[in-house]
């Protein structure tokens, strides 16, 4: 692996680790190559609606977060990740438990970029969603 991929997977970690958003989500980063990265979250009673599953607004939250660092793997620290447009497709809900979002790289051209994500119950590894987005990076400064 070459040092430049290595600082940038580096610096991805860094910044889910430090996330205030990330932690007040429960999300966590499991797995993080070039181009790809999956994220856990462990299902909290916040999560929840009033039925008892996972309110619609969070597998959003999750998936934006698995695609935005998956390309934040191409450059690091050296470029910010803006959500343009995402779409999100509900398979099944979930109750409980433990999610992974896995986020790739589709394509990435000078400033628009397309990614997307599946997100899969942990325990039985069935699919709840799967969506893509289109996103802008921009070099810092």
């Amino acid at each position: 692996m070459s040092d430049d991929l290595e600082s940038r997977l580096a610096f991805v970690r860094e910044f889910a680790q430090t996330s205030p958003y990330y932690k007040a989500m429960g999300m966590s980063i499991v797995e993080i190559e070039d181009r790809r990265a999956v994220l856990r979250v462990e299902i909290q009673d916040a999560h929840l609606n009033a039925d008892g599953i996972v309110h619609g607004g969070v597998l959003p939250a999750i998936a934006d977060g698995a695609m935005g660092n998956a390309l934040r793997t191409l450059r690091g620290e050296a470029a910010q990740v803006f959500t343009v447009e995402a779409s999100l497709q509900y398979l099944r809900p979930v109750t409980g438990g433990s999610l992974l979002a896995e986020g790739r790289v589709v394509q990435s051209g000078r400033r628009i970029s397309f990614a997307d994500v599946e997100i899969r119950d942990e325990a039985s590894g069935k699919t709840v969603a799967r969506g893509t987005g289109v996103f802008v990076i921009q070099d810092k400064g």
